[in-house]
């Protein structure tokens, strides 16, 4: 498991690295145009922070596994759970954010969307998000996320442990 999340982590950064490098025009004027996944992870991410904003918790349901957690950099060993995080965006003010820097990477059945995700109100976080393929939708699994900035509270939705209710997955 920590060989795999370290993979995870490089193949991570080396596609965040690879998206920004893309994203930035040659000096010969060329335009970047974003690949079909971008564009669909983009308007599947855009849309599942826009329920958390309304704090509508169906909403958030149809785009998160039922097993769905969060693994923030603090702790990567203790997972929030689903009914964590909806407990935490629920009580969480309405705020805006934005999302750049986008790489998505296919694997079959599952995709890791790696992106900046940053807060109206300044923090940014860097997010790596796998997807999965359930019946003909994609659904967020896992969220790895971690600060950018040296000084950014939590990643919204993650619970520390001495806050965290113990829950295990089913």
């Amino acid at each position: 498991m920590k060989r795999f999340l370290i993979a995870l982590g490089m193949l991570a950064a080396f596609g965040g690295a690879l998206a920004a490098e893309q994203a930035t025009p040659s000096g010969r004027g060329a335009v970047v145009t974003p690949t079909r996944n971008i564009l669909i992870f983009t308007k599947l991410e855009n849309e599942w922070q826009d329920a958390i904003r309304r704090h509508d918790a169906q909403a958030i349901r149809r785009y998160v596994t039922d097993d769905f957690e969060i693994r923030a950099s603090p702790v990567p060993g203790v997972p929030t759970a689903l009914a964590d995080a909806l407990d935490q965006w629920g009580r969480a003010p309405a705020t805006q954010s934005s999302i750049g820097q986008m790489a998505v990477h296919e694997y079959g059945d599952l995709m890791l969307v790696s992106f900046k995700w940053t807060l109206a109100d300044g923090p940014s976080y860097f997010v790596v998000d796998a997807w999965k393929r359930v019946g003909t939708e994609w659904k967020a699994a896992v969220r790895y996320a971690a600060p950018v900035d040296e000084n950014a509270p939590i990643v919204p939705g993650a619970v520390m442990p001495s806050a965290q209710s113990v829950r295990k997955k089913p």
